[in-house]
């Protein structure tokens, strides 16, 4: 590890060059998409905190289907980052295929269940009857939606895996400037427009995800024709092995995150079983780690794509150092970042809306925890995105998310919040839990280098020695 950071100055430059030019664009989209958030809570929290949990819920609802999309289009950007290493455009196209046909499919019986059944869902974490009649408004609004999102997340892993990060960001920024503008229109009625509150919120961000889709489809159709499947594309990606290869990758990574978002789903049931003042808060406050988080999002994609890249070349050493250089700098940089949140906390905390003083106390109070928390958030994102998952070292994450989650994480909280009836801010401290455990297994399993896999030769990878 020290030798990574100490010697291959040379590699390390072009290493870091090329990673800032895909983690900018990709942190930078999803800074805008976790600032779109925030700026939701804040016109909404203008209405008021049942305003804010209403659309809290319903985006954590939301939040789950993402994740599951995105797990399809991470083992497709771990397979075509590999492809592309190879020098073989054609398996790019033959993945791209296989995740929106599977993106689809999965997303289709999810949407179905959300437009017929809102109230009865919701009802699982609440029982006010304001927040279940707005938050329901906005799952049925916005649950159509969903289909954008299986249609863009492949194409914009596609995009960067070929190395056009910007691109998608581009994009991204247009619509997210047209969801804001619609907001606007649509929460409070401005241009003559009526004003629909919860439900204009929603409707602004499902006719944004189209305008997204189409603006993406269109560009890609038209600069970037090389990467839309052919017939024979698809022929060839329905075939056993090539399936096989993908499936293998990317069900083990919907395993993880789907139970991974799924947890987050219970995690804010907990809270709204506290009340909804508490689901508020935490509502806020997760759009305010979403936009310190979206700084290190772009390293951990850009990383996965470099280092999946190496390995896919069979650069083993390269891929090690690679990684340890990322690894070794990103928590720093996150220490550093979540020392000013606390320190800035009040100031955060009063764009919250127009929140009672009870309820601003309580953010502050969790947000000291969020921020000496972000540390060892970046080491598990960057060690499970970055790195494991460049060389489909999946299983092992699926089995470190479980543990740590599920294991540590879920049981601390529920009974903190429930048996033993603490504070909000303890209860949040009990789910860090989970990312106390995750960090020390994720340390473990990079350092045993059982990571380090080409995945699209046939050949056995030559052993790698125990030490540079």
């Amino acid at each position: 590890m020290i030798q990574a950071l100490t010697s291959h100055s040379a590699e390390n430059k072009a290493f870091f060059r090329k990673l800032w030019n895909l983690a900018i664009p990709v942190s930078i989209q999803a800074m805008m998409f976790s600032l779109l958030g925030l700026i939701d809570i804040m016109m909404v929290g203008r209405l008021g905190e049942t305003s804010v949990a209403a659309v809290g819920l319903g985006n954590r609802i939301f939040f789950f289907n993402l994740i599951l999309t995105a797990a399809l289009g991470s083992g497709m950007t771990v397979l075509a980052s590999q492809f592309i290493g190879a020098g073989d455009k054609g398996g790019l196209r033959r993945t791209l295929s296989q995740a929106i046909l599977t993106s689809l499919i999965v997303s289709l019986p999810f949407i179905a269940v959300y437009m017929l059944f809102p109230q009865q869902i919701l009802g699982l974490a609440s029982n006010d009857t304001e927040l279940l009649e707005l938050a329901s408004n906005y799952l049925l609004i916005t649950a159509p939606s969903i289909i954008c999102t299986a249609i863009v997340v492949p194409l914009e892993s596609a995009l960067r895996a070929a190395n056009d990060a910007k691109t998608p960001t581009r994009i991204g920024f247009i619509a997210i400037l047209v969801n804001i503008a619609l907001n606007y229109v649509l929460i409070f009625g401005e241009l003559g427009f009526p004003a629909l509150g919860v439900a204009g919120s929603a409707w602004a961000t499902t006719i944004s995800r189209l305008f997204q889709t189409i603006l993406l489809v269109s560009y890609i159709h038209h600069k970037r024709a090389f990467l839309l499947p052919s017939s024979d594309d698809l022929r060839q990606a329905l075939k056993k092995a090539e399936l096989v290869r993908y499936y293998k990758i990317s069900l083990p990574i919907i395993l993880q995150d789907g139970l991974w978002a799924f947890g987050t789903v219970l995690y804010n049931l907990i809270y709204a079983n506290m009340g909804v003042n508490e689901l508020a808060v935490m509502s806020a406050i997760s759009s305010i780690e979403a936009i310190l988080m979206s700084l290190f999002i772009g390293f951990g994609v850009g990383s996965s794509i470099i280092i999946s890249q190496d390995l896919g070349a069979s650069q083993f050493q390269r891929a090690w150092r690679h990684g340890w250089l990322v690894l070794s700098l990103a928590p720093i940089a996150a220490l550093g970042i979540g020392l000013l949140m606390v320190v800035f906390r009040h100031d955060i905390v009063s764009l919250f809306g127009d929140f009672n003083q009870s309820t601003l106390l309580l953010a502050s109070q969790v947000m000291i925890a969020s921020g000496l928390a972000l540390m060892l958030r970046v080491i598990n994102f960057t060690g499970i995105i970055g790195l494991l998952r460049s060389g489909g070292d999946v299983k092992a994450s699926v089995y470190i998310n479980v543990v740590g989650m599920w294991g540590v994480g879920l049981p601390l909280a529920y009974f903190a919040a429930n048996s033993w009836s603490w504070p909000l801010y303890l209860v949040f401290i009990c789910s860090l839990g989970e990312e106390v455990t995750k960090s020390i297994l994720v340390l473990a399993r990079i350092v045993s280098r059982r990571w380090l896999n080409n995945l699209v030769q046939e050949k056995p990878a030559a052993e790698l020695p125990v030490q540079d």
